[in-house]
């Protein structure tokens, strides 16, 4: 079980909470955990769109792994960030390696 906060909330959240709860037939606990994740993940998404987060640290500000975050922004054709050099550079690196 995961540690208990109180949380103050406006009115406005609190219909949403309530709009969603009632839509899905969930409790508002697990309503407001669902936003609370998926606000994670649209922050994470907007903040690397607009070049402020590197590819990893949005998937570790998501919580999500780096792949499913990848398939996320591809899903939502947000196009990559990393540039032709980057990833040719990244390949010589790796032959480097092995």
């Amino acid at each position: 079980m995961g540690k208990v906060l109180s949380v103050r909330i406006n009115k406005s959240l609190e219909e949403t909470i309530k709009r969603y709860s009632e839509e899905k037939k969930k409790e508002q606990s697990d309503i407001i955990r669902d936003l609370i994740n998926n606000g994670s993940i649209y922050l994470a998404i907007k903040g690397y769109a607009k070049g402020k987060y590197s590819i990893g640290r949005a998937a570790y500000l998501a919580n999500l792994p780096l792949s499913e975050f990848m398939d996320l922004i591809m899903d939502l054709g947000i196009k990559s960030k990393i540039s032709k050099e980057d990833l040719l550079e990244g390949y010589e690196n790796l032959k480097k390696i092995f």
